[in-house]
């Protein structure tokens, strides 16, 4: 999985600011560990949401992930890793696009 290097703040809508601990075992009491979002949850939901062959907005991506800490970066993690496309031209706000990256020709 490709770590993360972008650092926006916690999404506002999150129960609690240490949904994942930075360090050490320490856990949040108010939530469950099975509320928490596994990496690769996180991943198929955004692969979901692309695999229609649309552009779909990040503002849209990002709604999809209501309990993750860094909804952007997960995005943009599978942009990393060459999974989807961003368009560069347009301004980063929520209605930039990205889709899946189309599959190499044989």
């Amino acid at each position: 999985m490709v770590t993360s290097f972008y650092g926006e703040a916690s999404s506002s809508r999150n129960g609690s600011a240490r949904v994942f601990p930075v360090a050490g075992p320490d856990r949040d009491p108010v939530r469950s560990e099975t509320a928490l979002p596994r990496p690769l949850d996180t991943r198929r939901i955004l692969l979901r949401a692309l695999a229609g062959g649309n552009a779909v907005e990040l503002g849209a991506l990002v709604d999809l992930l209501p309990d993750h800490p860094q909804p952007i970066s997960a995005v943009f993690d599978l942009v990393d890793a060459g999974e989807a496309l961003i368009d560069i031209d347009a301004g980063f706000d929520g209605s930039m696009r990205v889709w899946l990256c189309p599959a190499p020709l044989a």
